[in-house]
């Protein structure tokens, strides 16, 4: 091997990295660096390894997927308030239903207000840009759907969405060997069952022309996320703050949730909590927000001595949601549940996720359902009962403003 061979190696250790070429820089590139790039930058822009190159099957479902995303630009009369991504989860002849992050729409003075004389822009992947329709937000889940109304007769492209299936079995006797996914694109499944170390793309498109897409990679984690919001699960790549609202997708090109911004690392709503409340406020014309009062987790998440306990004790039961944390005065503290309680069963539905749960509880707002819930100090499960209460306002989700973030 030459010397140069040797050094390209060494500098090049990913396979899928070719090496950059030297490009003069014109009057646009410089006012396009000043004005956008330094304070807005793309996701390729941060220095880490996720963000540096994409492999060939990442790629492919980029192109599957990025039809469907948007760039979205938001203004408060002619001040800009905020530069974001969106996708289009439905088509109906030229119009479309945008999904995205309702940062994009909220005051910077109040953080559970719209902006004044609120304007929103689309930008598609054709280049072509269109004003937008406030159809419905929720900024306890901090989200949005916009309406589009293309002038093009084609219908809009819209993107192909899965359920997560959080659940994942800890049953000692069966040894779990994970299986790898075929890496390629398919129709759109009803499910699909996300494993910690799984990867999912991070995608957005760019406010500015020629409104390029934007893709980074990172593994799920069950590492916690620093909100309020719950239901948040965690990805270790960056993006940068026009990404909020944009996908996550799989290597089938479906999207399984929006994305938000931390700092190094990327929060995202599943798209099932997203769904469920599209899907309501289609129905009734107003948001759904089901509040238990405890912080709970998938049961393979728990401790292994506290698994080792429960299995010892219950040895038929694999699958649930183990409860972390209670809440003071809510009702699940008014119905005895515990911390380290496993929650089997809800109003009559056997539970074996976190997600499931969260959709039980949904159709139960308001309602007194029977909840069954093992635990390690008792032989045989407890009979509960307990009413699924509304977040009110003294506990909606606080979100974080990002005018300083990149």
């Amino acid at each position: 091997m030459d010397f140069e061979s040797k050094k390209r190696k060494l500098a090049s250790p990913n396979p899928w990295q070719r090496d950059p070429k030297e490009a003069s820089i014109t009057f646009d590139d410089m006012n396009y660096l000043m004005n956008h790039a330094l304070k807005r930058p793309k996701f390729a822009a941060l220095l880490v390894k996720h963000n540096i190159c994409l492999d060939m099957y990442s790629k492919r479902a980029v192109l599957k997927a990025s039809p469907s995303i948007v760039g979205l630009i938001s203004y408060s009369g002619k001040e800009e308030i905020f530069q974001g991504s969106g996708t289009i989860i439905e088509s109906d002849g030229n119009s479309g239903v945008i999904l995205t992050s309702a940062t994009l729409i909220r005051c910077r003075m109040g953080r559970n207000s719209v902006a004044d004389d609120v304007k929103v822009v689309a930008h598609l992947s054709n280049g072509h840009s269109f004003d937008c329709q406030i159809l419905a937000f929720d900024f306890h889940y901090n989200i949005a759907a916009l309406k589009i109304q293309s002038e093009s007769d084609a219908p809009l492209p819209t993107a192909c969405l899965a359920h997560l299936d959080d659940s994942i079995s800890v049953d000692p006797n069966q040894l779990y060997i994970r299986e790898e996914k075929p890496f390629q694109l398919r129709p759109h499944s009803k499910s699909f069952n996300l494993i910690p170390g799984d990867t999912l793309i991070a995608l957005g498109r760019y406010f500015i022309k020629p409104y390029d897409v934007m893709a980074t990679t990172g593994e799920f984690s069950l590492d916690c996320c620093e909100y309020d919001c719950k239901e948040l699960l965690r990805v270790n790549c960056q993006i940068t703050r026009c990404g909020i609202g944009g996908p996550f997708i799989n290597y089938y090109g479906e999207v399984m949730g929006i994305c938000f911004h931390d700092m190094g690392f990327t929060p995202f709503l599943p798209i099932n909590v997203a769904s469920k409340w599209w899907e309501h406020y289609k129905r009734c014309g107003e948001p759904r927000r089901p509040w238990l009062g405890m912080e709970v987790t998938n049961l393979y998440a728990a401790d292994v001595d506290i698994l080792e306990k429960i299995v010892q004790k219950f040895p038929n039961v694999f699958k649930g949601v183990i409860v972390e944390e209670v809440m003071a005065g809510s009702s699940a503290d008014s119905a005895g549940i515990s911390p380290n309680d496993v929650i089997v069963q809800f109003g009559g539905k056997t539970i074996k996720s976190f997600l499931e749960l969260f959709e039980a509880m949904w159709d139960k707002v308001g309602d007194p359902v029977e909840v069954i819930v093992i635990r390690a100090s008792n032989s045989v499960p407890l009979r509960l009962s307990m009413v699924v209460d509304e977040a009110t306002s003294d506990n909606l989700y606080s979100w974080p403003l990002w005018e300083h973030a990149r």
